[in-house]
């Protein structure tokens, strides 16, 4: 059986032609970290989706190039949706002719080149990134998933100097850890090789620290946290998830919120995520180009990659800003700040593409990296389109 990943199903058929109730996927609704990232590279809690159906659909001939593959039985299949075993079991006995749905909203079809589709309906929900407060609200569950899905416990000998409750733990063996609290009977704690962690830091699962990542002296991880590759964390974070090679190193609060990668919070930053009169939350929706209310009461702010935040920034209750941008303000910033935006003095301006890449090329050359031709590509045409 093959499966073809789609980040819309209007590829496919005519939704509108076919049935003007159902719903698909929209790449759009998870900008600002698909704008140069496919969505199977979002990592949700431990792994990225690509590597969970890399795991779990090793049955499956998977192909992750979008291409025309219009054969009879090819499942074509949403990008967005969190593989489960059910939903393997699922595709598995999916016949062609089928859509499958949850909620009016395709999940995945088995291609006919003739001949009327029939809708199959999901009896088990399955979790979909719909959204972009969805990469927050899934961190804890799917790094629970993730734990058990690797199948690693390991616990080597740590200092005595640590302490440690429950047994939900996988440490790698070159972990450096001093004086730290870890808890695991709230959630599985998932710590990867060369990973620092500093006197003072209290950790409590979920929570994932990726290669390399370092958590400074005195942090607080509350739980449902996941942390990128040599990503350097302090402060308060909670119900977050944090990219690749990406900065919150001081003191300040990090709550309900999603930073991509290569991103860089100053020293004091901090973000709100409730608000005074207790309403739900609204926030910037680039499908829809405007507000979408996300019906929660806790939500606090989006970050797209490369994007740098000065000392001292407030942030507001569904704060959304876009990848490539500066911002230098002491006052909260607008609930919507574009890409390759330059923010300073309470004013804002385009940041300058050529400043910004030598910048970029430097940042990469200092975590030992290569700016790829590709990313600079994309980078270069977002700017094209958006000034």
């Amino acid at each position: 059986m093959k499966i073809f990943f789609v980040d819309s199903f209007d590829k496919i058929l005519s939704l509108d032609s076919f049935s003007p109730s159902l719903t698909s996927f929209d790449k759009k609704s998870l900008y600002p970290f698909t704008f140069i990232k496919s969505t199977l590279d979002l990592r949700v809690g431990i792994l990225t989706l690509r590597d969970k159906w890399s795991k779990m659909g090793s049955q499956f001939e998977i192909e992750y190039i979008d291409g025309n593959a219009k054969e009879d039985g090819v499942i074509w299949l949403s990008e967005n949706v969190v593989p489960s075993a059910y939903l393997v079991e699922v595709i598995q006995n999916m016949g062609i002719g089928e859509i499958l749905v949850q909620d009016g909203y395709i999940l995945a079809l088995c291609y006919m080149h003739t001949g009327k589709y029939i809708l199959r309906k999901m009896n088990h929900p399955t979790s979909l990134l719909k959204g972009v407060e969805d990469l927050f609200l899934l961190t804890g569950q799917e790094i629970s998933n993730d734990f058990d899905l690797i199948g690693h416990v390991q616990l080597p000998e740590v200092s005595l100097t640590n302490q440690l409750l429950g047994s939900r733990f996988y440490i790698a063996s070159n972990v450096s850890m001093e004086c730290a609290t870890l808890n695991s009977l709230h959630g599985s704690i998932y710590i990867d090789e060369d990973v620092t962690i500093m006197e003072g830091a209290h950790l409590r699962g979920p929570l994932y620290l990726g290669k390399g990542a370092v958590v400074k002296m005195g942090s607080t991880i509350y739980g449902n946290v996941s942390i990128g590759e040599q990503s350097v964390v302090g402060g308060e974070i909670s119900n977050s998830v944090i990219g690749d090679f990406s900065a919150k190193g001081h003191h300040g609060y990090l709550g309900c919120s999603v930073i991509g990668d290569w991103c860089n919070l100053g020293a004091g930053t901090s973000n709100s995520n409730l608000k005074n009169n207790l309403k739900t939350v609204s926030i910037y929706d680039y499908a829809l180009d405007g507000d979408r209310d996300t019906g929660l009461l806790k939500c606090g702010s989006f970050i797209g990659d490369y994007t740098r935040l000065g000392i001292n920034s407030a942030l507001n209750t569904g704060t959304v800003i876009g990848i490539a941008s500066m911002l230098a303000d002491t006052s909260f910033y607008a609930k919507f700040v574009p890409s390759f935006a330059w923010v300073f003095d309470g004013n804002t301006q385009t940041y300058a593409f050529d400043k910004f890449m030598t910048y970029l090329e430097a940042l990469y050359a200092s975590k030992g990296k290569v700016l790829t031709e590709r990313i600079k590509d994309e980078l270069n045409q977002l700017n094209n389109k958006y000034n």
